[in-house]
């Protein structure tokens, strides 16, 4: 059945401030409806986890909707504030960031306006998958939307998201050029590093690691299809793992990725999958979970699903 009210999270920093500009145009659609809605604003980092936790302690789960305006990572920390004590609540997101890699992965529009429709003309959820991961060193645990990485992905993140430049590339909607510019910063700064991956039981060691990506659908960084095999909906993990290679290689691999996901093709580039994933680094590298910083450590990583409801 439909929804009858419907609770909006908005950040509106998301995209440099792209998530101000799609909540004032929903909001002019709403106000011209009969819909009753409401409405918070998430204005620091980790205030999403709490606002949606707060939220799923009091609706009605028959008739209300709790539904993130954000980008990847409000998305991120609104299933953080889900966790497993709200894990059958369903969630409607509309994507106002400046990569928008979930909504391109399962389905939602990224045209703000259809997207809410998608969620108003819904009357069930869809289940998918959510990463569920496990750092055994740090004693820690989190879920992601899309992906975590170990390397030379995580450290294109930390540059990026402490790019100086970001904010006024993203405000003229050149924010790709932030990223392009912290990745070739990160290929000259991240080395090769030796890894164990442990698939369904089977463990086995990598020396030459340089990018490690565990996703749960195709895309990352804005829409470069990773991991082309990957579904959001099959229980399956996927992870790619990258050698590292002359800068010139490595472009050819990325625009590979770009055309399609053809880089699988190639020696360099090793795919695993299965249902219960382990990767631990010997040395400290950086790591990041749905464009958030993890920090930079040695891992210990179990990674498994969890179904998630979203609303769409």
């Amino acid at each position: 059945m439909k929804k009858t009210n419907y609770y909006f999270i908005i950040n509106e920093y998301s995209g440099s401030g792209n998530g101000k500009k799609v909540w004032q145009l929903l909001e002019n659609y709403l106000q011209s409806t009969t819909l009753s809605y409401f409405s918070s604003k998430s204005t620091y980092a980790g205030e999403t986890i709490k606002l949606v936790h707060q939220l799923a302690s009091k609706i009605n789960a028959e008739t209300d909707l709790i539904v993130v305006v954000g980008g990847d990572g409000t998305l991120h920390e609104a299933i953080q504030g889900l966790a497993e004590e709200f894990a059958t609540l369903p969630l409607g997101y509309i994507p106002a960031g400046s990569g928008n890699d979930f909504a391109r992965g399962v389905g939602i529009s990224k045209k703000p306006l259809e997207a809410l429709k998608q969620i108003l003309n819904t009357t069930h959820s869809k289940k998918l998958d959510v990463l569920f991961h496990q750092e055994k060193k740090q004693g820690t645990l989190g879920y992601a939307v899309n992906n975590v990485g170990i390397g030379f992905d995580a450290l294109i993140v930390k540059l990026t998201n402490n790019s100086s430049s970001k904010v006024i590339l993203n405000k003229y909607n050149l924010g790709s050029l932030a990223y392009l510019a912290s990745l070739i910063r990160a290929y000259f700064t991240q080395p090769a590093f030796p890894i164990f991956i442990e698939v369904d039981g089977k463990k086995q060691r990598i020396n030459q690691a340089f990018l490690v990506t565990t996703t749960n659908h195709a895309y990352f960084g804005g829409g470069v299809k990773i991991a082309p095999m990957a579904k959001p909906d099959d229980g399956i993990i996927d992870v790619i793992i990258l050698s590292k290679l002359p800068i010139l290689k490595i472009a050819f691999l990325f625009l590979c990725m770009m055309l399609g996901g053809l880089h699988t093709h190639f020696k360099s580039v090793k795919h695993f999958s299965g249902r219960s994933i382990h990767i631990q680094t010997l040395n400290a590298e950086d790591g990041q979970a749905d464009g958030e910083e993890l920090g930079r450590q040695v891992y210990d990583s179990h990674f498994s699903t969890v179904s998630r409801n979203f609303w769409f």
